[in-house]
């Protein structure tokens, strides 16, 4: 009945099909000749539907697992024409989730618990529960993990397809100084980066591409300064460092070119950060965004967007949050943006609480989401629901 009323739904709005429904609720014979009509109607339902109509024939299941079926299944979601279904990945041990534009409905913290979803994590490696996990990137519907700093996973948690990847050529393990995930559309390839260093050595950079599935070492020369998550925006990885190695606690933000495999100059921040204000930066409505925490008994959080990619110009501040309005249970926020939804509100990570949070900035209201694991420091964030394969990078795995 669920496939049924799915089909039923696409179709209406279509607008150019009709279904012949059998009194017991199954789909009658229909016109299901033409190939292209059901591709239409089953590139605008959601993952979820699609991947349950893969059982239905092997004709549907041939259709489905098709490249060009996954790119056009993509391409609809980008435009709007599939219903949004991104997801908040908020816990890795266990993995959990939630519907981040269903968070703007929620009355208090108790229905974030509602409205939670446990993932199902790949089990790959040998007593993978008890290692640590931190999150690499995220891409396309696809994430990366990795596992104790020298396993690497990628994981599509909507179809629960996942890949091991090799081991690197150089070790990792207790050298992880810096990473990203990302994907190549020179190449329709997506990319694992790995940085490493070791004391008084200069940096090594290791590529894992996912068509040949196998890495390589850059002869990367350059007296970098980047440690932590890459943020991928624009065909590139973005850090927030240091302009210089030891000179002072001035920023600014480094990119790497997954294409050219080479760091480009550095993207201006809003303001001089000679004092090592901005704390921290991210990818926010598909913008690079850097921001601060409150520091002080007076003191400013702020969010900044790049409205225009490379443009410093463009910088926007969107939130401005002054500690003296904060609510007093607030007053200790360390406020880490994770995403905004359609109405204007943040949510965010509270370090210091534990919790994820919901703030709206228009009312000055702050709301408790969810507890969050310990771990979730190793990086929350928004996928979208995707046919994206780990194990290709196109079709779905049969």
């Amino acid at each position: 009945m669920v496939l049924t009323e799915s089909l039923y739904s696409a179709n209406w709005d279509l607008g150019f099909m009709n279904f012949n429904m059998a009194e017991d609720g199954s789909v009658a014979h229909t016109e299901f000749d033409d190939g292209e009509i059901i591709s239409e109607i089953l590139a605008r339902l959601p993952v979820k539907s699609v991947m349950r109509f893969r059982c239905v024939s092997k004709s549907w299941n041939t259709l489905i697992s098709d490249p060009y079926f996954t790119k056009k299944h993509f391409r609809y979601a980008e435009m709007g024409i599939t219903e949004n279904s991104s997801r908040l990945l908020y816990s890795m041990d266990p993995p959990q989730s939630l519907d981040h534009e269903a968070l703007k409905d929620l009355k208090d913290h108790r229905d974030g618990y509602f409205a939670n979803r446990e993932l199902d994590f790949p089990v790959m490696i040998p007593e993978f529960s008890n290692r640590y996990k931190s999150i690499v990137g995220c891409c396309n519907g696809l994430i990366c993990f990795s596992v104790q700093g020298d396993d690497f996973i990628l994981w599509n948690p909507c179809t629960r397809y996942s890949k091991l990847l090799p081991r690197t050529p150089l070790p990792v393990f207790n050298r992880h100084a810096f990473c990203g995930f990302g994907y190549d559309s020179a190449n329709d390839d997506y990319r694992v980066l790995v940085g490493t260093k070791e004391m008084g050595e200069e940096i090594t950079i290791q590529v894992f591409a996912l068509k040949t599935s196998s890495w390589k070492v850059l002869p990367i020369t350059n007296a970098l300064s980047i440690s932590g998550r890459g943020f991928f925006l624009n065909g590139a990885l973005h850090w927030l460092t240091r302009v210089e190695p030891n000179r002072g606690n001035s920023r600014t933000i480094l990119s790497f070119d997954l294409a050219e495999e080479k760091f480009h100059e550095m993207i201006p921040l809003p303001y001089d950060d000679d004092d090592g204000g901005f704390y921290g930066m991210t990818i926010l409505r598909n913008c690079l965004c850097v921001f601060n925490f409150l520091v002080g008994r007076a003191g400013v959080s702020t969010i900044w967007l790049m409205k225009e990619y490379g443009v410093k110009q463009s910088w926007t501040q969107v939130i401005r949050c002054s500690k003296r309005e904060i609510p007093k249970e607030h007053r200790l926020l360390f406020l880490q943006p994770i995403c905004i939804l359609e109405n204007g509100e943040l949510v965010g990570n509270d370090f210091r609480a534990g919790f994820l949070v919901l703030y709206d900035p228009k009312e000055n209201t702050f709301k408790n989401v969810t507890k969050t694991h310990n771990e979730l420091n190793c990086g929350a964030l928004v996928y979208r629901e995707t046919l994206v394969s780990p194990v290709t990078g196109s079709v779905v795995d049969i």
